[in-house]
């Protein structure tokens, strides 16, 4: 059957004198999966956005960024700036395969921003700077911290001999996060100060989103390594049943 192919999206930095505008991918997203067994394909956002070319792809992955989601795709005005925002073309790209997946039943897995994207894909909102905008709290940037997992999450814990209600300790890189949860989602992390860090949609095939990095967890850590095997089956099974 040969390896699965997994498409990851793409970040972007835009052109300046001497340096032509690039798509790129941190190494860290393209070694976690290819160690699972998938060859990776990168996804630039360029123009026609029709997610239709990647139907061969045996699985979605929605990655992170340094850059936000801008608060009109929430239908809320700017309240943090100056702000870092993401181009309008990526995020809408970043739709049109959220879209894709639903209509086909694609896997797909969000990750950090991949993870906030996802939520607004569904209809939720996002808090546009933890820091200045949220009175109680950890720091989210830079650390590590426990997060509380829901009953789905929690059966993937319980094979590497967690206990309930297991708690698993995650990494941290992110100023934004989940206010209004999306539609038809179910929340599977929760952070110890009561901040949305992982869900998934139990009516779908396979819609998952946490806001850490497990590509930037340590290699052996247990939970980091199911969550790729969870998803990896899950592209197995998409792929098995294509005519």
């Amino acid at each position: 059957m040969g390896s699965l192919i997994i498409g990851i999206t793409t970040d972007y930095s835009p052109g300046e004198p001497g340096r032509d505008p690039r798509f790129f991918l941190k190494t860290s997203y393209v070694h976690y999966f290819r160690e699972g067994g998938a060859r990776v394909v990168l996804l630039p956002f360029t123009p026609p956005l029709d997610a239709a070319e990647w139907d061969f792809l045996d699985g979605l992955v929605i990655s992170g960024s340094g850059s936000d989601i801008e608060p009109h795709f929430y239908k809320e005005a700017k309240t943090f700036i100056p702000g870092d925002w993401m181009p309008d073309e990526r995020v809408d790209f970043e739709f049109s395969l959220l879209a894709r997946s639903e209509e086909k039943g694609i896997p797909v897995f969000g990750i950090c921003g991949g993870f906030q994207a996802m939520n607004v894909f569904r209809g939720g909102s996002l808090v546009q700077d933890l820091p200045s905008m949220r009175n109680r709290g950890l720091g989210h940037q830079e650390t590590l911290h426990t997060v509380e997992l829901g009953s789905n999450f929690r059966d993937l814990a319980e094979k590497v001999g967690r206990h309930d209600p297991p708690k698993v300790t995650v990494n941290s890189f992110h100023h934004q996060g989940v206010n209004r949860l999306g539609s038809r989602l179910d929340i599977e992390a929760v952070s110890e100060d009561g901040l949305i860090e992982g869900f998934r949609d139990p009516a779908h095939p396979y819609f998952v989103g946490v806001q850490w990095h497990p590509e930037r967890m340590p290699e052996n850590d247990p939970f980091s390594l199911l969550l790729r095997e969870a998803f990896l089956d899950a592209c197995r099974t998409f792929r098995s049943s294509r005519p």
